[in-house]
C-alpha cells in the first residue's frame, strides 16, 4: 500500500519535473537564438492590426468569397465559422477542423489552391472552442466532442438541401487537434460524415497501444543492459542495442516535451505563451512554413493564431433575418482578446482536459442528433454512407478504437511533433473498409500550410468532394501525380 502510494508520488513529481525542465529548455532556446529579446517595430504593430482587421472584422469578408457566421450551441456558447455559402444546395459539404495554435484562418493558403477553387462544394471552416472567434469552454474534455457533433449536424441541416438529401456527401477534414478529434468522431459518431480526411496527428487508441508496450521495451532494454553491465568488454554491443531498443519511446517523449509544459500550473503555461514576444508561437510558424518561404508573414500568422482583438470584438456581422444564431463575438472572445495569456491558456486546454482520450458517454441530445443520420445512412444507396452508420458506432465497439467510417490519412513523414513509430505505424489495424494512408516523405507536420503538401491535400479533397467526384480506387496514385515521392502505407 505504502509502496504504491510512493510510486504514484514519484510519477507525479517526475511528470512535473520533466515539464519544468522543458519549460527552462524552451526559454533557454529562445534566449540563445535571440528571439526572446526581439521587439516588434511600429510597422510590425501596424501590420498586426491590419491582419486582425482583415481576418476578424465581422463587417468585412475575411477572404474573397467567404463570410463570417455563428452557430449558437445548446449551452448558449457560440462557434464562429466562415463559409462560401449562405444556404442549402445539392453540393457536397466539407467541414474543416484546425489544430494548435491555429484557427479557421490556418486554411487560407489551402483555400487558394486551384483544386479548391474549382471544388464547387460548400466549405465550412470552424474555429474550435477556445480558438479564434469561438467562445471559450470551462473545460476542453468530451464537451468539445458534444459541441462538434451538434455543430456538424447543424451544418448538414443548413447547407444540404432537404429536397435531395441523399445527393450530397459530408466530409470532415482535420489537422493536428482537428485530426485527433476527427479520429474520435470516426470511432464514436461515424455517421456525421461520409468520409474523414485527416492529417498529422495520432489516433489516441494507437498511441495508447504503443505506450502500453513501454514496459516490454523497458524490460527488454534492461535485460540487454544487464548483459553489458555483467561483462562490459565482452558485451560492448549490448549497450548500443539497449539504447536502440528504447530510442523510439525516448524520442517521442522528447518530442512531446511541450505537452508536459502545457500541464504545468497556469503561471508556467501562460508565460510560455507570451514569453520573448510570443517566441513559442512564432517558432511553430517557422516550422510550418519552412526556411526560405516567402509566404510566412509573421504578423499575419499571429493574427490568425490569436483571433480577434478588442476592436474586432466591437464589430457585427451583417444581419440575416433568418439567422437565429447571433451576429457578434461572444463575451469570452473579448476576454481572450484583452489577454493573450488567457488566449494561450484556452488553446492549450485540449492537452490538459482530456478531449483526446477521456471516455465519451454521449448525452441524450447528441444521441438524438445522430440518430436521424444513422437512419439515413442505413437506408442509403451509397456504400460509404452505409459504412458510417451509427448502428455500429453508438451501441457496439467490437475492436476498441476501430474507425467506422471511410478514412483517408495524409501524413507528412518529417513531423517534428508526432514520430512515425509511435503515432502512425500500426494505424492500418484500426481503419475500416475503403480507407487509405499516404505518406509524404519530404513534408512535415503542417500539411495544410507547406506548399507541396497542401497541393497534395487539395488534390485529395477535390477528388473526393468535388461536384462530379467519382470513386477513386487508390488515392495515393492520384497524389503521386502532384507529389511524385508519395508512398502508399496501407489500403483497405
Amino acid at each position: 500500500m505504502a509502496s504504491s502510494f510512493f510510486r504514484q508520488i514519484l510519477k507525479i513529481v517526475s511528470f512535473y519535473t520533466f515539464g519544468v525542465l522543458n519549460w527552462l529548455l524552451y526559454l533557454g532556446l529562445f534566449i540563445k537564438t535571440g528571439a526572446f529579446f526581439k521587439k516588434d517595430s511600429e510597422q510590425d504593430k501596424l501590420q498586426y492590426a491590419i491582419a486582425r482587421d482583415q481576418f476578424w472584422n465581422l463587417s468585412k469578408a475575411p477572404l474573397p468569397g467567404f463570410r463570417h457566421f455563428f452557430y449558437t450551441l445548446r449551452n448558449n456558447l457560440k462557434l464562429h465559422y466562415i463559409s462560401n455559402r449562405e444556404g442549402a444546395s445539392s453540393d457536397n459539404l466539407i467541414v474543416f477542423l484546425h489544430g494548435f495554435p491555429d484557427s479557421s484562418m490556418m486554411w487560407r493558403h489551402l483555400m487558394k489552391e486551384p483544386a479548391m477553387l474549382s471544388l464547387e462544394a460548400t466549405c465550412v471552416y470552424v474555429d474550435l472552442p477556445g480558438y479564434g472567434g469561438s467562445d471559450s469552454f470551462k473545460r476542453y474534455g468530451t464537451e468539445v466532442l458534444e459541441a462538434l457533433t451538434e455543430f456538424v449536424v447543424a451544418m448538414r441541416e443548413k447547407y444540404i438541401s432537404t429536397e435531395v438529401p441523399d445527393s450530397a456527401n459530408t466530409f470532415i477534414v482535420g489537422h493536428d487537434w482537428g485530426c485527433v478529434l476527427g479520429f474520435r468522431l470516426a470511432v464514436d459518431a461515424s455517421c456525421l460524415a461520409d468520409r474523414f480526411i485527416l492529417s498529422n496527428a495520432p489516433h489516441v487508441s494507437l498511441v495508447e497501444h504503443a505506450f502500453a508496450n513501454k514496459d516490454r521495451l523497458l524490460n527488454s532494454a534492461s535485460k540487454i543492459f544487464k548483459q553489458f553491465k555483467h561483462s562490459p568488454r565482452r558485451n560492448l554491443g549490448c549497450l548500443s542495442k539497449s539504447v536502440n531498443t528504447l530510442r523510439p519511446l525516448l524520442w517521442q517523449i522528447f518530442l512531446m516535451g511541450y505537452i508536459f509544459i502545457f500541464n504545468l500550473p497556469p503561471f508556467f503555461v501562460k508565460y510560455m505563451g507570451v514569453a520573448g514576444n510570443y517566441s513559442f508561437v512564432r517558432g511553430a510558424y517557422r516550422a510550418a512554413y519552412g526556411r526560405g518561404s516567402n509566404e510566412r508573414r509573421v504578423q499575419e500568422c499571429m493574427a490568425a493564431s490569436f483571433g480577434p482583438g478588442p476592436e474586432e470584438c466591437k464589430t457585427s456581422r451583417i444581419s440575416n433575418p433568418d439567422d437565429r444564431n447571433g451576429d457578434t463575438y461572444g463575451p469570452t472572445v473579448l476576454e481572450r482578446a484583452k489577454s493573450p495569456k488567457e488566449a494561450f491558456w484556452n488553446m492549450t486546454g485540449y492537452y490538459r482536459d482530456g478531449v483526446g482520450w477521456r471516455p465519451w458517454t454521449k448525452s441524450l441530445e447528441a444521441l438524438a442528433d445522430l440518430y436521424p443520420f444513422d437512419e439515413m445512412a442505413s437506408h442509403s444507396s451509397s456504400l460509404s454512407r452505409r459504412r458510417s452508420s451509427i448502428s455500429t458506432s453508438l451501441f457496439a465497439d467490437p475492436v476498441k478504437g476501430s474507425l467506422k467510417a471511410p478514412t483517408y490519412v495524409l501524413w507528412g513523414e518529417k513531423d517534428l511533433a508526432c514520430s512515425r513509430p509511435i503515432c502512425l505505424d500500426g494505424l492500418g489495424d484500426y481503419l475500416g473498409k475503403d480507407s487509405e494512408v499516404t505518406i509524404l516523405p519530404r513534408s512535415g507536420h503542417w500539411t495544410p500550410v507547406a506548399q507541396e503538401s497542401r497541393l497534395a491535400l487539395a488534390t485529395v479533397i477535390s477528388l473526393y468532394a468535388g461536384r462530379d467526384a467519382k470513386p477513386v480506387p487508390k488515392m495515393t496514385s492520384e497524389v503521386q501525380k502532384v507529389y511524385p515521392d508519395a508512398v502508399l502505407m496501407v489500403k483497405k
